[in-house]
């Protein structure tokens, strides 16, 4: 239990910290803001007052860009904030072993900022219900579900690098980077390595375009918004695109698991 005892407390740091409630705050004054200008050309019924609305506006314009950011910051100084100011030699004294506290912040953290982002969802849902629109609940709710994933992935990306990090810049800084990498960068980046690259993976078993694609959903904002148009689109886990689908999920998992597995290791190798 004494994962869950960290997670508990990281829980409650976070839910009651200044910052979430700003970000709840904003984040549902953003999104509301782009229901309420959808809202006039409701008039295209659910499809366009939910579907079109996630798709096209609050989906490249917030969740993409400010959850991911989010989930930087809530996460850089998990743990290389406590070892700065020494209350990570405090906590350590405790019956918790550093597994328990790095994946008992991932955990916590992680739990806050889906709370949030599902608290954020609330007010425009209002909008949208109130609206002379018809509503689609299920698809709304979905999609938030997934905005809630993708914070989750970038918080323990985050938490990974405050592990193997010694002080809260550099763990900022390793956060940042990947921040921009994802979400700035890649398509850049994976474009100029397969075009370097064509000369030796054109001998490989799979084609230059099915490497393109994996390293499409490689990408965690990427592979989200592969799952919401799908699930949007009535098409989860079904037609031609089932294989991209399952490769995004898979990779998900790999960044919420991997990026914490890597700091621990580190972590464990230091000497506080």
């Amino acid at each position: 239990m004494s994962l869950a005892a960290v997670a508990e407390k990281d829980f409650q740091d976070a839910v009651r910290s200044r910052g979430m409630i700003a970000l709840v705050a904003v984040f549902s004054l953003l999104v509301s803001a782009f229901a309420f200008v959808v809202r006039p050309g409701g008039q295209g019924g659910e499809q366009f007052a939910t579907e079109m609305l996630l798709s096209f506006f609050v989906g490249p314009f917030l969740v993409t860009t400010l959850v991911p950011l989010v989930g930087v910051v809530v996460g850089y100084n998990a743990v290389s904030g406590e070892r700065e100011s020494g209350s990570l030699k405090l906590l350590l004294s405790l019956p918790h072993s550093r597994a328990d506290v790095v994946f008992g912040k991932v955990v916590g953290r992680g739990a806050a900022l889906a709370l949030a982002v599902l608290a954020g969802f609330l007010l425009p849902a209002v909008v949208l219900i109130v609206a002379p629109v018809s509503f689609n609940a299920g698809a709304y709710l979905g999609y938030t579900v997934f905005a809630a994933a993708l914070g989750i992935v970038f918080v323990a990306i985050a938490v990974g690098f405050s592990a193997a990090a010694t002080t809260q810049r550099r763990a900022l800084i390793g956060g940042i980077g990947i921040y921009v990498l994802f979400v700035l960068l890649w398509g850049a980046v994976t474009g100029q390595f397969l075009d370097a690259a064509s000369p030796i993976l054109d001998p490989l078993p799979v084609s230059t375009q099915q490497i393109g694609v994996f390293l499409q959903v490689a990408n965690p904002t990427t592979g989200v918004e592969v799952l919401t148009n799908a699930f949007l689109g009535e098409q989860l886990f079904s037609g031609e695109r089932i294989n991209q689908q399952v490769s995004a999920v898979s990779m998900l998992v790999f960044w919420t698991i991997a990026p914490p597995l890597v700091g621990l290791w580190k972590f464990d190798a230091d000497d506080l």
